[in-house]
């Protein structure tokens, strides 16, 4: 959990130092003909948006990586690691920032820069709850009061972050204590060897995503060890790539993933279309021809539309996709049952497909009609011959074997359930 903790905060920090000037988010009051006006003014451009998107992770209850849970845990694990003054430093950082520097109170309705935060959070800005976006809408109603909320929206954002540092700081120290290096010890590989070349004698510095970073990916990985540097920031990096450019898997990435692996909000290029996440729940569709012009547009009641829309993209070669998804299923060979599973004999022509590209005597099933939703899940089996797995994208279901035998082939229910057989070897 900290790890992870402190990976997604070097991304929340890069964002922050890049805003150009936090102290710009602003209230402005002003009294003129005898009326009150507010403004909320905010840093332009993308930066604020994407900071508010990353901490997100921080702010939000139900995520691991929310502030509260941490120190908790922290807390809880390493009591005698952390002085007692940082302890209730932390703590009135923490009652300060709930509550808020100003107290908002409206029909007898307290208003805590958290709730302020959780308010505007799920009444449009990540998520659309009816009943809040009318609380909202009534609140926002009396002169003065949106700005004013708004305003604290971004305050309390910006409040946290300083907080989360003080917690990533303290992180950093208690990493240093016996306790901690005794319920979290470092993983070790007892040899150095890479499942996807079979290499021993080049460098292991960094781990292996599993699935690629950017499909909102931070638990699935490989310790260092398992997979060499050549291989990682080479062909297993441009198989993340291709995969991550299939047509169907770019647009729903932009629809289901808050942020890529770089922090920023997602894009997908098509041939007649760019559709790109400028808000939490927001996209710009911008045509690039006739062909990516919104379709049979109808309205639905009140500010809700429906339309299709046609996605031109390159011609589909299974074996440049297949490999991308035989990277996946023997790295999670590896995550599942070690390192010395994946490397046995039996995956050596999955290896070479993979590695080099060299023809996989097998066939890739595709489901052809799908719902969508916002998971990534893989189910696999070790057979006595053969090892099929079950790899959902977004509702992109594959199956694949990551041996040659048994082949698959499509039979009555698979073809009834609209699956599709593509051949690996040519």
């Amino acid at each position: 959990m900290f790890r992870n903790f402190k990976r997604h905060y070097h991304k929340v920090k890069k964002v922050f130092s890049e805003l150009t000037d936090s102290n710009s988010f602003n209230l402005n009051i002003n009294f003129k003909d005898g009326r009150l006006s507010a403004v909320n003014t905010i840093p332009t451009g993308e930066e604020t948006v994407q900071f508010v998107v990353l901490m997100r992770r921080f702010l939000n209850p139900p995520d691991i990586f929310y502030y509260k849970n941490i120190w908790v845990e922290l807390k809880d694990q390493f009591s005698n690691e952390i002085p007692a003054s940082d302890v209730e430093n932390i703590e009135k950082v923490i009652e300060r920032l709930t509550i808020g520097y100003v107290r908002i109170k409206i029909n007898n309705d307290e208003l805590t820069a958290e709730k302020i935060y959780g308010i505007i959070s799920e009444g449009g800005y990540f998520t659309n709850v009816e009943e809040i976006k009318k609380y909202l809408r009534s609140l926002s109603d009396t002169p003065l009061v949106g700005p004013l909320l708004w305003h604290q929206f971004y305050a309390y954002t910006l409040e946290s972050f300083k907080l989360v540092s003080a917690i990533f700081d303290l992180i950093l120290r208690v990493e240093q204590s016996d306790k901690y290096k005794s319920i979290y010890p470092q993983t070790t590989i007892k040899k150095k060897l890479c499942i996807y070349c079979l290499e021993t004698n080049v460098s292991f510095t960094s781990e292996e995503h599993i699935f690629p970073e950017s499909l909102g990916n931070d638990t699935l990985i490989l310790v260092k060890g398992m997979v060499c540097d050549k291989c990682n920031n080479g062909i297993l990096s441009q198989l993340d790539s291709i995969l991550l450019s299939f047509e169907p898997i770019a647009m729903l990435q932009v629809l289901f993933v808050p942020y890529t692996k770089s922090g920023q909000l997602p894009k997908a290029n098509f041939q007649n279309m760019t559709v790109q996440k400028t808000h939490p729940n927001h996209l710009k569709i911008t045509a690039k021809d006739k062909t990516g012009y919104f379709q049979n547009e109808r309205h639905l009641g009140d500010d809700w539309y429906a339309f299709n829309l046609k996605l031109k993209g390159k011609k589909f070669i299974p074996k440049r996709y297949g490999r991308s998804l035989y990277k996946i299923a023997l790295g999670f060979v590896a995550y599942d049952r070690g390192q010395e599973e994946a490397c046995s004999v039996r995956y050596n022509k999955a290896r070479d497909f993979i590695s080099k590209g060299n023809d996989f005597n097998n066939n890739l099933l595709i489901k052809m009609e799908t719902k969508p939703h916002p998971q990534v899940e893989v189910t696999h089996h070790s057979l006595e011959v053969g090892t099929p797995f079950v790899i959902d994208i977004y509702g992109i279901i594959f199956l694949l074997n990551l041996e040659e035998e048994p082949k698959l082939e499509l039979n009555e229910e698979l073809s009834r359930l609209k699956f599709s057989s593509f051949p690996l070897s040519r």
